[in-house]
């Protein structure tokens, strides 16, 4: 049997630069997804779109492997912020969550590889800062930072129970006699269909998630994440990408010929993200988002999900269902400081000579 020693001599990183590169490995990278526990803001159909409409200014990912086996992934970058430059992770801006990719088997060995190839990078970052990490992610409990590790923001989940019997209570009796009202109105309004959207359809039901959510902010005098063009280019570019693999739940409520609500959802590992939504607020008496944040609620239940996942902030809306606070957490030092303390954890103590 191999040693744990042996073991780790096994890994090996590598820096990748470029576009091209990062496509080469999409299908072990997308592989390593699946088996990661890693949030849908990890996935090569996520960022690889990210990368494409946003342009980082310096891609440094850095890969690891276990003989010829991806085992872990940094999608990592370098950018200027004022005078000083940092190494951050791909993805900010449009991702709830940021964390690396490692296979369980290997955890331990790939954040300590990736933390020595960071190092080891021969560009000048001054700053490492790693943002939005979730509570589950292996960087948590890298030794050589334990102390640098601080609370950066708060989402909100549910834990789906195991029958949709079970879902409903869950809830307050307040909720559940708005989901009964809303359906209601909706029936006597002349029913309501719920659709999710096919590879036909995708573009359709992102045009109304894009007007309807600009409708929803321009009444309270804000523009809203999605009033920005690089930012729709962005999903309309992933959001087929992610249908086709399976991440993607586009949902939206139409009564007759009119859409009044649309939800985007992500699924990965047992959880669903409900990343983005909107209504239209000419219809709000009849609680089109209630209705279809249950019906959003219910599929991920059916779809064997453990977690419903709202993400960031604390909107009023998604304390109807009385969600979970969990943090997330920032990890902030310069570089120096991190070889410092990482060169202390890795070097045994000095034997004492013998009396």
């Amino acid at each position: 049997m191999m040693s744990s020693t042996e073991f780790r001599k096994r890994l090996d990183t590598r820096v990748l630069r470029t576009v091209p590169e990062l496509k080469e490995i999409c299908w072990e990278w997308r592989d390593l997804f699946q088996r990661s526990g890693a949030t849908a803001f990890q996935s090569p159909d996520w960022l690889l779109p990210w990368i494409q409409i946003f342009s980082p200014e310096k891609i440094a990912a850095i890969e690891v492997r276990s003989s010829s086996h991806l085992v872990g992934l940094a999608p990592l970058l370098i950018y200027r912020r004022d005078s000083e430059r940092v190494l951050a992770f791909m993805g900010g801006g449009v991702s709830d969550y940021l964390d690396l990719l490692a296979d369980p088997a290997f955890e331990t060995q790939v954040v300590s590889e990736i933390v020595s190839a960071m190092l080891a990078l021969q560009d000048d970052w001054a700053v490492l800062d790693l943002t939005d990490i979730p509570g589950h992610s292996s960087l948590l409990s890298f030794s050589s930072w334990k102390d640098q590790v601080n609370e950066h923001d708060w989402c909100s989940g549910l834990s789906l129970p195991d029958t949709s019997e079970e879902l409903l209570h869950l809830f307050s009796k307040r909720q559940r006699a708005n989901l009964r009202n809303a359906r209601s109105r909706l029936e006597r309004a002349g029913g309501g269909q719920v659709e999710v959207a096919t590879s036909e359809t995708v573009s359709e039901f992102l045009d109304d998630l894009f007007r309807l959510h600009g409708d929803r902010w321009s009444q309270q005098g804000q523009p809203g994440v999605l009033d920005n063009s690089r930012v729709q280019s962005f999903h309309k570019t992933c959001a087929p990408r992610l249908l086709e693999s399976r991440v993607l739940h586009l949902c939206r409520l139409r009564l007759k010929d009119r859409t009044l609500a649309v939800i985007y959802s992500l699924n990965s590992n047992h959880t669903a993200y409900c990343y983005l939504q909107g209504f239209d607020p000419e219809f709000s008496s009849l609680s089109p988002g209630t209705y279809l944040m249950f019906s959003a609620i219910s599929e991920a239940l059916r779809q064997g999900m453990k977690d419903f996942d709202f993400l960031r902030g604390q909107e009023p809306y998604k304390q109807h269902w009385r969600p979970q606070s969990k943090p997330t957490y920032r990890i902030s030092l310069c570089r120096e400081q991190l070889s410092q303390i990482h060169a202390a954890k890795a070097t045994p103590p000095l034997a004492l000579p013998a009396a």
